[in-house]
């Protein structure tokens, strides 16, 4: 079965769930905290995927990788993915109900890569030059990819907008072929 139909599935299911216990935004923000957790520790999908770990252990190494108090429904889905064999799916579930989340609540999503850290009065002026010029709820994310060499590169939802140095150099490299 295809992942991307798995983890919009259970997302729906889970975010019905949490809007009729009027919980959606806690879930969301335990998603939120799941999955930079889980990026930070890269073997959580290899221990999840052992078919020595029991049901059971999975369901304490799921909730002990959220880093904080799970919740009745955090802990609802959890035993519900691993009942069903699809804790494998768990972080495309987690980025699938984020992003629905978003799109039902109206939540925009603006994120700022920059090759070092940015200054906190620049991060803010920034976030009110897009928060002025929107009505909707808006959510920024940082990033530093020491990659791009220099400048930024600035995504809102779908779009790019690359002023990175890197950026250029792969533009005046495409050219030169």
């Amino acid at each position: 079965m295809d992942e991307g139909l798995i983890a919009r599935r259970y997302a729906l299911a889970m975010l019905k769930v949490a809007q009729k216990y009027n919980a959606a935004e806690e879930v969301y923000q335990k998603m939120k905290t799941f999955e930079q957790n889980y990026i930070s520790h890269p073997d959580l999908h290899k221990a999840l995927l052992n078919p020595i770990l029991s049901p059971r252990d999975k369901e304490q190494l799921l909730t002990i990788a959220i880093g904080i108090e799970p919740g009745t429904l955090y802990l609802r889905g959890i035993r519900l993915l691993i009942k069903n064999h699809r804790e494998m799916y768990i972080r495309s579930i987690c980025l699938m109900y984020q992003k629905l989340y978003r799109k039902v609540y109206q939540i925009g999503r603006i994120k700022i890569i920059t090759a070092v850290a940015l200054k906190q009065e620049t991060l803010d002026r920034i976030k009110k030059l897009v928060t002025d010029r929107t009505s909707r709820q808006i959510e920024f994310v940082e990033k530093v990819d020491p990659a791009i060499i220099g400048g930024f590169v600035l995504r809102v939802n779908s779009m790019q907008l690359d002023y990175s140095v890197g950026g250029e150099l792969k533009k005046i490299a495409k050219q030169l072929k």
